[in-house]
């Protein structure tokens, strides 16, 4: 079966936009702030008007899947604790770009094939969550471990998946609310590469986002055979592990990293950063924060300028250079540009949309966490109803709407 680079994404049974699902939750109750990037409730606990909560469920997704792969291959147990970082972080980062920097109360939970998951792994995995917790901790960001639930799933899950749900509250006046966003504004991006000061190795920018492409397209078909329980038998034949590394292997000729440490490359929270960012520039100069995770570069679509007769144009022509792994990836797998910058982040994985008075601020804040940032774009106003969002890059000129 032959596919088309733009069509590779979806043909695995993953989508970066999720148009069913955004369409199957069309009239819900959108929250106290319909425009902010997480849905903001009243605080039913409490009942205190002044505050509200925010609750937020999300996981490692498919990295889980590579992590089980590694295992097996004796790359240790150390896959694990990333696993619950990346469970961690994917649903804490989403939390801080609405303003919440804690405390934050912490479930996990885990669906395991008992079979191929014995009970040593959820122990590395309770221990990750545990280590990641300290972390932040000594950054000032209280995590509260609540419990959670281990379930036996074989019938359901070849491997495991590892998700968290996490709970926080604020006062609703420190709501970072991105329906704010406007001509104007310029958008600072900060790097999802190199080490933050609470980092221990370098990062290659992966994120929890898109491993279910970027695992098949740079590993080779000798894992197909190992290990068939780590896909799902719906894919083509010709998209399961399709490209030519090992695990082992050198992410490119001459590069220290292997397939495996990029790959596998724990999510980077940014909460140490934001909690100082909130801290030290005036709120009401931040109109959003918006965690580029699902849809990549073309996330900021979804937010700012809802109901307006005229929408927002996103244009970013200031993009960090394109990482090792973001290009073998591309390379590899012969994937167009347009998609590759819907699935990944490819470079910057948070982005904080800002009057231009502050966004020199926002990068010395963000070099001092040893975190690399720029200006990588502005708002504009578009020609119609509507968002969207322009990447002008060496590669092209990508538009995207929401």
């Amino acid at each position: 079966m032959s596919t088309a680079p733009d069509q590779r994404y979806q043909a695995r049974g993953v989508s970066a936009a999720k148009h069913e699902v955004h369409a199957a939750i069309t009239g819900q109750d959108p929250g106290l702030f319909p425009g902010a990037f997480c849905k903001v409730i009243a605080d039913a606990l409490s009942g205190d008007p002044l505050h509200c909560l925010v609750m937020h469920a999300d996981g490692a997704g498919t990295k889980s899947s590579l992590a089980y792969i590694a295992w097996m291959e004796g790359l240790g147990d150390a896959v694990w604790s990333g696993i619950a970082q990346d469970a961690l972080v994917m649903n804490l980062d989403d939390c801080l770009c609405v303003g919440a920097t804690g405390p934050f109360l912490i479930s996990n939970t885990i669906g395991r094939n008992a079979k191929r998951i014995p009970g040593s792994v959820i122990k590395g995995i309770v221990a990750g969550y545990e280590r990641m917790c300290a972390v932040l901790e000594r950054e000032g960001i209280r995590c509260i471990m609540t419990g959670g639930e281990t379930a036996d799933v074989g019938d359901l899950v070849r491997t495991l998946i590892v998700d968290s749900t996490v709970v926080c509250r604020l006062p609703r006046v420190d709501v970072i609310d991105a329906a704010r966003m406007a001509p104007g504004d310029v958008i600072v991006g900060f790097s999802s590469t190199g080490r933050a000061r609470w980092e221990d190795a370098d990062n290659s920018g992966i994120g929890s986002n898109g491993l279910t492409s970027a695992r098949h397209e740079l590993l080779d078909g000798a894992y197909r055979t190992r290990y068939p329980e780590s896909f799902a038998p719906e894919i083509p034949a010709d998209l399961v592990y399709s490209g030519s590394l090992g695990l082992t292997s050198p992410l490119e000729a001459g590069s220290p990293l292997t397939a495996a440490a990029a790959l596998l490359s724990p999510t980077r929270t940014y909460a140490p950063l934001v909690k100082r960012l909130l801290a030290s520039v005036e709120r009401s100069a931040i109109h959003g924060l918006i965690h580029c995770s699902g849809g990549g570069q073309a996330k900021i679509a979804k937010f700012g300028a809802a109901g307006h007769a005229v929408g927002n144009r996103y244009v970013k022509d200031q993009l960090f250079p394109v990482t090792p792994l973001f290009a073998a990836i591309q390379r590899q797998a012969g994937l167009s540009w347009q998609e590759m910058h819907t699935v990944y982040n490819m470079g910057h994985r948070l982005e904080a949309v800002v009057t231009p008075a502050v966004a020199g601020a926002c990068i010395a804040i963000s070099q001092e966490c040893g975190i690399a940032a720029q200006v990588v774009g502005r708002v504009e106003a578009a020609s119609g109803p509507g968002n969207e969002v322009q990447v002008r890059t060496a590669h092209g000129t990508f538009s995207y709407r929401a």
